[in-house]
Formats: structure tokens, sequence, C-alpha cells
């Protein structure tokens, strides 16, 4: 009885230490300023120009039966993380942040095409 309890003190004791460290993490990173972040030297905004000029009707973009076909808004309606998508230098910034999804999804891709290139090799 002495022992079981002991250990079930312990495993509250780890949860708690579990929890306490899950919450600092995600607080440091959610709550990251503009200038804590990784790219803290400031930027110029980006003079990038859609392909669509306003109000382009977007042919074939529609998926639903009865909808309509959108239409093409200014380019400063849309959020501004739009125009970085496909920016390779933000690209190979989030893979390089051990804090990112990115980051993880990467490395998990990397040890799969390894470890499909060894098998492959012994056959």
């Amino acid at each position: 009885m002495i022992r079981s309890l002991s250990s079930t003190a312990f495993s509250g004791v780890r949860s708690a230490f579990a929890q306490q460290q899950t919450r600092s993490i995600l607080s440091a990173r959610l709550f990251k300023t503009k200038e804590e972040s990784s790219d803290a030297t400031p930027k110029a905004k980006r003079n990038i120009v859609s392909t669509a000029p306003e109000g382009t009707v977007l042919k074939g973009i529609n998926y639903m039966k009865d909808g309509k076909d959108p239409v093409a808004l200014a380019d400063d309606a849309y959020p501004e993380w739009l125009w970085d998508i496909n920016d390779p230098e933000i690209r190979k910034a989030r893979i390089a942040d051990p804090m990112d999804k990115k980051h993880h999804k990467e490395a998990r891709r990397q040890a799969i095409k390894g470890e499909n290139f060894i098998r492959d090799r012994k056959t």
C-alpha cells in the first residue's frame, strides 16, 4: 500500500511538472512579440502584385453546384500571410525553427526517405 501510494504521488508530481513545462513552452510560443521573433530584423514591405487584377472573374475555382465563380479583390484586401506562402526564405526559416510544425514535418519526411533508401538498397 505504501509503495502504490508513493508511486501515485510521484506520477502526480511528474504530471504537474510536465504540464508546467508545456504551459511555459506554449505561452512563450503564443505570446512572442515581433521583436522577439526569429526574424527580428525589420523586413521591407513586399511589393508583390497578384496575377489577377481586381474585378477579374476567377473561373474554375468554384466547387459548389449552384455557386458562382469568385471575383478577385484588391491586393490589400487579402491578409499579409497570404503573400508569404510561396516565399522560399520564409519556408527555410520555418523549417529551421524547432518550435514550428513545419520543422518536425520535414524531419519526418527526411527520415522516411532515408529509411526507404536503405531498404531499397538491401533488395
